[in-house]
């Protein structure tokens, strides 16, 4: 798995959402780097990263991460980024000494018992296009991520421009990933979590409702939910001093 560190200071792994690789963290790579030990994960099939089959399944793709990162650091997953650090806090609690999780959810999809998520159907319908045009179905991915956000064309661009440097992800990963946001429910990892936990949600998320504010304080009281106001669903993009502001101060709390 490739990982690139940068900077120096408390250990701060980033994790990245579906199809997309660690350049996607630009607008906070330097800021941050002027204050942590900054490690930018390509997972497996994305980025500079290779790929196997079943190497981006949850639990391998958690041992690939605990093996490469084998020290305690403050862990920040995105999106699908955010179910595998749940994951790996659950199966190596001594590694993650605080986590956060930003426009991250610990079950994807509707089920009877968790209504504030999106369909299946929604994910279903990436998975059967791929096959098609892979091109066209990361494009409409990317416009989903920035529908009714404020800015929302500059953050369709912008985060254009940092996927464009590079690699399109592998086939394979990609669909081993949508098998993850369908089918894994990580809500008891969030209820047995010890460690600091931070959501930072948008408030037009149009993958992630932010009713699902009020759920996930019931699972784990003790974390700290922050909804930022006309974010979607790539907060660090579209309001990334704000982000960053609330990544510091949880850091150093």
């Amino acid at each position: 798995m490739h990982i690139e560190s940068l900077g120096q200071g408390p250990d701060l792994v980033l994790l990245h959402g579906w199809s997309m690789h660690s350049g996607i963290w630009q607008p906070l790579i330097e800021p941050l780097q002027q204050q942590f030990r900054v490690h930018l994960v390509d997972l497996p099939g994305h980025g500079l990263s290779q790929w196997q089959a079943q190497d981006l399944q949850l639990d391998a793709v958690v041992d690939q991460l605990a093996e490469g990162l084998s020290f305690p650091a403050i862990w920040l997953g995105w999106s699908m980024g955010g179910l595998i650090a749940l994951r790996l806090a659950q199966r190596y609690p001594t590694q993650v000494q605080r986590l956060i999780l930003m426009a991250a959810t610990p079950q994807f999809v509707q089920t009877k018992d968790w209504t504030t998520a999106m369909p299946a159907e929604v994910f279903q319908s990436f998975a059967s296009k791929l096959g098609d045009n892979i091109s066209a179905t990361l494009q409409q991915f990317l416009l989903i991520q920035a529908k009714g956000a404020v800015h929302a064309r500059q953050q369709i661009r912008q985060i254009a421009e940092d996927l464009a440097a590079g690699p399109t992800p592998q086939t394979g990963a990609l669909r081993e990933g949508l098998d993850l946001l369908l089918n894994e429910n990580m809500r008891p990892a969030v209820q047995q979590l010890h460690c600091p936990l931070q959501w930072i949600l948008g408030s037009r998320d149009s993958l992630i409702p932010i009713a699902v504010k009020e759920p996930l304080r019931a699972l784990n009281p003790a974390a700290t939910v922050h909804e930022i106001d006309g974010a979607g669903h790539a907060p660090f993009v579209s309001h990334s001093a704000e982000c960053l502001q609330l990544i510091e101060q949880f850091c150093h709390d």
